[in-house]
């Protein structure tokens, strides 16, 4: 009698999780490492010209980084065929994943992923894909990465910060927050910080607080949380990190991680208690990083929300564009805690 070896169903979002909390234990994860002006971007496919998105970029970025590919550009297997390229023999690929929601559908963004009930998974598909990093890939052309000089970097930075809006207010000694009860950002002065990288990294993490207001992207962890110690304080200053982290690989903005380290005990504790926790994050900071952008070219911030909403949940189908396999769904405290987000 023959018994056939039950198969183990793949958790592909438990690995990708894993991987990246390996990552922040070891201190190498993207918003961990400090990088120079220009040395890091967001990891893009080459065949389309967009960039991976939400957990998937972190996954790529982390992956990059434990095998040193200093290259950003990902592709498949098959677009690498159809481009004259070719992945060497032996080359190991990285799954990432992918959610495709009809067009009719309203909103397409990730909670709908973690928590539709049974009887409404049938309204999107689950896909996989496997891609090469360009470094392991033979014939792809050289990458050249964009260098800017050090006025265009501060330029960019001033853009994004000017263009949002948001109300800034030097006044503080040592410190850095956003207060929701009287939407205001709070920094220390220009001149005390050491470097205007320094000083655009922390203002564009205040201003990604800024973006969660209940007029704007009302984001509940920055709604819900009641001051540094409660779990939804950690998991907004993930969201904030990680924006400000996009941001600054946008714009070629050095990174400077120290100013942060102490909240990544907290946001381990997060991410090791919800697989999906960190593709919400993700997707919050990218979202909010979009905002921040779209600001720049929309004259009033409704026209900006209406374009994220209109754009976001069709992007990283943009990024990769090709047929794919379809398997089945997975299952420092402040003066007044409740109103501050600090940096």
């Amino acid at each position: 009698m023959n018994f056939k070896t039950p198969s183990i169903k793949r958790d592909l979002r438990q690995e990708i999780s894993d991987s990246i909390i390996a990552a922040l234990e070891k201190g190498v994860a993207p918003w961990q490492k400090p990088w120079q002006a220009g040395a890091f971007e967001m990891p893009m496919n080459p065949t389309t010209g967009k960039s991976y998105r939400g957990g998937n970029a972190l996954h790529l970025m982390v992956t990059g980084m434990r095998n040193s590919f200093e290259d950003p550009r990902w592709i498949t297997y098959r677009q690498a065929q159809e481009s004259g390229w070719r992945v060497r023999k032996g080359e190991k690929g990285t799954q990432i994943e992918f959610w495709q929601f009809p067009k009719n559908q309203a909103d397409g963004h990730e909670e709908s992923r973690d928590d539709a009930p049974e009887s409404s998974r049938d309204r999107f598909l689950y896909r996989v894909y496997t891609v090469f990093n360009a470094s392991q890939i033979e014939g792809i052309p050289a990458y050249t990465p964009r260098m800017r000089q050090q006025w265009e970097i501060v330029q960019g930075a001033e853009a994004i910060i000017q263009n949002s809006g948001a109300r800034i207010i030097h006044d503080q000694p040592d410190r850095a927050f956003y207060n929701r009860l009287a939407d205001t950002i709070h920094l220390p002065p220009r001149a005390a910080f050491d470097s205007a990288a320094n000083y655009y990294g922390t203002a564009l993490h205040e201003t990604a607080h800024w973006t969660g207001a209940a007029h704007r992207l009302n984001r509940e962890t920055l709604n819900n949380s009641h001051g540094f110690g409660d779990i939804e304080y950690a998991k907004e200053e993930l969201r904030a990190e990680l924006a400000s982290v996009f941001l600054m690989a946008e714009r070629g903005i050095p990174h400077n991680p120290d100013s942060h380290a102490a909240y990544v005990g907290s946001w381990l504790t997060s991410l090791r208690s919800d697989k999906h926790e960190i593709f919400r994050a993700a997707r919050d900071a990218h979202k909010a990083a979009d905002l921040l952008l779209a600001l720049e070219h929309c004259k009033t911030m409704d026209q900006a929300l209406a374009h994220i909403n209109n754009s976001h949940s069709s992007l990283e189908n943009q990024a990769i564009n090709i047929d794919t396999q379809i398997i089945p769904s997975m299952p420092a405290r402040g003066n007044s805690p409740e109103l501050e987000m600090e940096m």
